[in-house]
């Protein structure tokens, strides 16, 4: 595994250039006698011994572009003591390699003449990290999906709740003046217009608190105005990036800051909405199961979890996201192993309660008079 994962990591993969590691990816899994199906730099591969329920197996290929700070190649990985070092190593390469090693164990069970009680679909996919279509597009030819498994680094931790992104811009309005003229009472300034809106954010009710991911918030990210040194402005734009919860819909909060703010509110992007699988989820009582010692927990961050709204799913990885998108970041080998039997139990918790509870409607069935 450590093997496959330093060949991974030397193939760049920065979002929508994954052809080359998509295609190295498709050549083990051909290797080893499975039926490989791409579209564009997405790859997917099938194995099972009943049609359902169907399992899905995801995480992404690419990486964000290196920044400063590395002490070596990001693309030269090292490996020291058990630790694993280079660009996507952690995210998401190293979920990559975790989840190609537990379907590799269950496609050779299936060969070996075991059962496994349904279909594993291993999807791995491109433009995670820039928030694109990877998933998105190949979705329709994956589906139906009963559940997924979304490999991120989480220490594998199950993650049952993501926040949702949406992005707001702001508009304040003013009036063009001399500054000479104008005392500061009676001037109809943009940019204190959009200060004061900005600063009744503070006060703002954002809803209740979520029990796994908190209130939502926001952050001003950008802000603009003004054009001349001796001209008080008309306008002033500003950015809200707003990390959202499953309490409130977009369209609700929209409604909300619009009524409390003066400044004119556009919505920006608002299609990466929150998710949450419900703790009674097969899915999530499978890794219950088979991590015993795990409770479910709530992710800050985005993945293509978004994409899966309607079909129950767990964040869960080797790794750690405190390292994700940071110099020399890095994967422990007993990191890896450790994924791919979580991944490989889970998948065979799944699968057996799906055939306990089937076992029982029948049994059910039959004792109705």
């Amino acid at each position: 595994m450590i093997d496959r994962l330093a060949r991974y990591v030397a193939i760049p993969s920065v979002s929508r250039a994954e052809g080359p590691l998509a295609e190295a990816v498709a050549a083990d899994l051909a290797a080893a006698g499975l039926t490989v199906q791409r579209q564009e730099h997405n790859l997917w591969s099938t194995i099972g011994d009943r049609p359902r329920p169907r399992l899905l197996f995801n995480s992404h290929l690419d990486t964000v572009p290196p920044g400063s700070g590395w002490s070596h190649d990001p693309w030269e990985p090292q490996l020291r003591d058990g630790r694993l070092s280079g660009l996507g190593a952690n995210d998401a390469k190293g979920c990559v390699v975790a989840l190609v090693e537990a379907f590799l164990r269950l496609h050779a069970a299936l060969r070996a003449g075991q059962s496994l009680g349904g279909t594993v679909v291993l999807a791995l996919t491109a433009e995670e990290e820039i928030s694109g279509q990877g998933l998105g597009v190949v979705l329709p030819q994956l589906q139906p999906l009963d559940a997924a498994l979304v490999g991120e680094p989480t220490g594998l931790v199950p993650m049952t709740a993501q926040r949702g992104l949406l992005v707001v811009k702001g508009r304040a309005r003013g009036r063009t003046a001399h500054p000479a003229n104008t005392s500061p009472d009676a001037a109809d300034n943009a940019i204190l217009t959009a200060a004061r809106d900005l600063l009744a954010l503070r006060d703002f009710h954002w809803g209740p608190a979520h029990p796994l991911l908190g209130r939502c918030h926001a952050h001003v990210t950008r802000i603009e105005g003004g054009f001349a040194n001796n001209v008080i402005p008309d306008v002033c734009e500003f950015t809200l990036d707003i990390r959202t919860t499953p309490c409130e819909t977009h369209a609700a909060l929209c409604a909300r800051l619009t009524s409390a703010l003066r400044s004119e509110l556009r919505v920006h992007s608002d299609r990466l909405v929150p998710v949450e699988t419900p703790g009674d989820a097969p899915i999530v009582q499978a890794v219950r199961r088979a991590l015993p010692d795990a409770a479910p927990a709530g992710s800050p961050a985005m993945s293509d979890m978004v994409f899966l709204t309607g079909v129950p799913a767990v964040k869960i990885g080797p790794g750690q996201s405190a390292r994700s998108h940071t110099p020399d970041e890095y994967v422990l080998e007993g990191e890896l192993h450790a994924g791919a039997d979580a991944y490989e139990r889970i998948a065979r918790a799944f699968f057996d309660g799906a055939a306990e509870s089937a076992t029982a409607r029948l049994w059910t069935a039959k004792a109705r008079p």
